[in-house]
Formats: structure tokens, C-alpha cells, sequence
């Protein structure tokens, strides 16, 4: 019985607990986060007098360089406009008195965003699996690759608040936002909140989350993806591969217990040559050696009975030769005793 898995993963917007949007000093924001409330510790704050402003220097030094871009943002209500911050990533500092104390109000940064699937192995030997083939009764988890872990260490975050969901669509159409794992127990896939770049399900930590034995899970086609539904990043930015989607993969099957070496060879030794001698771009050397073996076989039996051909027409050419040349010599010798008699006899008359 066979699992069919595609992954893709996907950026996308929903309402984000208020807590996500409060940003601090040194904060890590996003292109396309929305609604954002600026601290006043973003700006910087010195003998009663307070920046308003945000600058950006490129590779300039602020303490002592122009700024590149000078803007003013609504505190309550910030957005990381891509048309703006798309070619001015990273620090920008608070204006005009923080820059020339090198004052770093915010980072900006592009969000990335992947899914991966891991086949577990309590002994130590889990491998990613992404890309091969699942097999029903397989213990699965799943790791988030993303940058988007700053959200989740924003002042006040709390385990309740929106985050990543991963998220399973069956062959029936039904998504499901919990799985069974190897212990029969279901597990919350949804509002992730990684702590890393690189975090397994459900707490940092490769473990079973998807047992696929179970009997809740039928052998069939399953989808599943990652979406990151925090302040509208998604909405604002579009559907792009490799920063808000990836490619969805195709889907994956097999007969036996996957390894990155026994799937690719099981699945194209399945087809062998017995339904053509000649061996097609995908076989493998099992079809060349059906494809030599089939082609020998006709080759002898066709050669027997043109060799029995060849000896019964010679035995018929050759026989009437060997038979008159007898027949020949018993005249001559007649021929010649016959004249001796009548020689004989001749003789005696006289």
C-alpha cells in the first residue's frame, strides 16, 4: 500500500495576534508584514528630544555618512512596503540624532519559507526524504527552513498566538490540521513557532509526528504544505518560489521500505523488459540483460534445422554419383571375360 506525498510550502495572511505586531528596538521586520506598532525604544531618545525617522545607509557609515533613504513611518501602523524596503534591506537606523550614535532601530528582511520531509528512525538513522518515496506504515516528521523565527521571539509572544501551520490535505479533500503519531497520540501541526532556522516538528526535536501506518490513514495521494499566516506578508507580497512558495513536488510512491538508493532502483527495475527487447533511456542493467537473454534464444533454435537442411540435400546429391560408378566397372570386367572365352573357344576349334 502506498502513500502519495506533494509538499510545497507557502507564505500566506491571516490575523495575527496584536503581540506580533509590536516591534522593538533591533527587531527583525519582514517585506509585506502590515500593521506594525513601532516602540518608542525604536526611536532614538536623548536629552528630552526624540527621532521621528528612519534611514537607511547602505553601505555607508551612519555615524558620519549621508543616508541613503529618509522616511517617516506611522508608528501604529507600519507596513514593510516591498516597493520601498525590497532594495534597501537590512539595518536601518532611528534619524537624524540616533544614526550618528549608530542607533539600529530595525532589521528588514526578506522572508523565506520550506517545507522538508523526514522518514524517522528511532536508532539514530532518520534521512530526508523529500524527494523519495513513501511508503504506508512509514514514522514521518516534518522540518520547517525558514528565517522567519525573529516574529516568534518578538517581546510577549505566547504559544497561543498565529505562527507557521503545516497543514495535510487527504485524498478525499479533507485538511488536517493534527496527525497521529507513533505513539497513537495526535499532534498539532499548526501555529509553529520555530526557535531556529532549521526546526522539526512539534518542538525542535526529529521525532514521529505522522505515523502513516495508522489505520486512520488510507494508501493514496496526501498534500502537504506550510503557510505563514502572519501580518499579510503573503497578501502583500504575491505567490513567490523560494521567498513566500516553493515548487510543489511530485507525487511519491514505492513497494518496499525506502532508502535514497533501494527506491530509485526499485522503481525502475519494476518495469523490465518483457514487453520489448530494447532497453529504454530509464532501464537499468536488469532490462539489458532480459533484452540479451530473449534475443540469443531464437537465434540457436534457428540455426538447428538449417544445418539438417543442408545435410539431408548432400546425402541426396551425392548418392546416385556413388551408385553408378559401381554399376560401370562389373560391365567392363563382363566385357572383357566374355571376349576371353570366345577367344578360348575360338582357339580350340582350329
Amino acid at each position: 500500500m502506498l502513500i502519495f506525498v506533494i509538499v510545497s510550502s507557502l507564505a500566506m495572511v491571516s490575523p495575527a495576534a496584536a503581540v506580533l505586531t509590536n516591534i522593538h528596538e533591533g527587531d527583525s521586520v519582514f517585506l509585506g508584514e502590515q500593521g506594525l506598532v513601532l516602540a518608542s525604544d525604536v526611536f532614538y531618545s536623548s536629552g528630552g528630544v526624540s527621532d521621528d525617522q528612519l534611514a537607511y545607509y547602505g553601505g555607508g557609515n551612519p555615524a558620519t555618512g549621508t543616508p541613503d533613504y529618509v522616511l517617516t513611518p506611522s508608528k501604529n501602523s507600519f507596513y514593510v512596503d516591498p516597493s520601498v524596503f525590497s532594495s534597501r534591506l537590512g539595518l536601518w537606523y532611528s534619524y537624524p540624532n540616533g544614526s550618528k550614535n549608530s542607533y539600529a532601530s530595525i532589521s528588514v528582511l526578506q522572508p523565506s519559507l520550506d517545507l522538508r520531509l523526514w522518514a524517522y528512525r528511532s536508532g539514530g538513522e532518520s534521512f530526508d526524504i523529500t524527494n523519495g518515496k513513501i511508503v504506508k506504515g512509514e514514522a514521518l516528521d516534518f522540518r520547517i527552513d525558514s528565517n522567519l523565527y525573529p516574529i516568534f521571539q518578538r517581546a510577549g509572544v505566547t504559544s497561543g498566538d498565529d505562527g507557521i501551520d503545516v497543514k495535510v490535505r487527504n485524498q478525499v479533500g479533507a485538511t488536517l490540521t493534527a496527525l497521529i503519531n507513533c505513539n497513537g497520540a495526535s499532534v498539532s501541526i499548526v501555529n509553529v513557532h520555530p526557535t531556529t532556522q532549521q526546526y522539526f516538528l512539534p518542538s525542535g526535536t526529529l521525532t514521529c509526528v505522522w505515523d502513516t501506518g495508522n489505520s486512520q490513514y488510507n494508501a493514496g495521494s496526501y498534500t502537504v504544505w506550510a503557510e505563514c499566516n502572519v501580518n499579510g506578508m503573503k497578501d502583500n507580497l504575491g505567490s513567490i518560489e523560494g521567498e513566500t512558495i516553493t515548487p510543489t513536488l511530485s507525487s511519491l510512491k514505492s513497494t518496499s521500505t525506502p532508502t535514497p538508493t533501494a527506491t530509485t532502483s526499485t522503481k525502475t527495475a519494476t518495469p523490465t523488459a518483457t514487453k520489448t527487447n530494447t532497453p529504454t533511456p530509464t532501464s537499468t542493467l536488469v532490462v539489458t540483460q532480459v533484452a540479451t537473454t530473449s534475443a540469443s534464444t531464437p537465434e540457436e533454435t534457428a540455426v538447428t534445422p538449417v544445418q539438417t537442411e543442408k545435410t539431408q540435400a548432400t546425402t541426396a546429391t551425392t548418392t546416385p554419383t556413388e551408385t553408378q560408378s559401381p554399376m560401370s566397372s562389373v560391365t567392363l570386367i563382363i566385357s572383357v571375360v566374355f571376349a576371353a572365352i570366345m577367344i578360348f573357344m575360338a582357339s580350340k576349334k582350329e
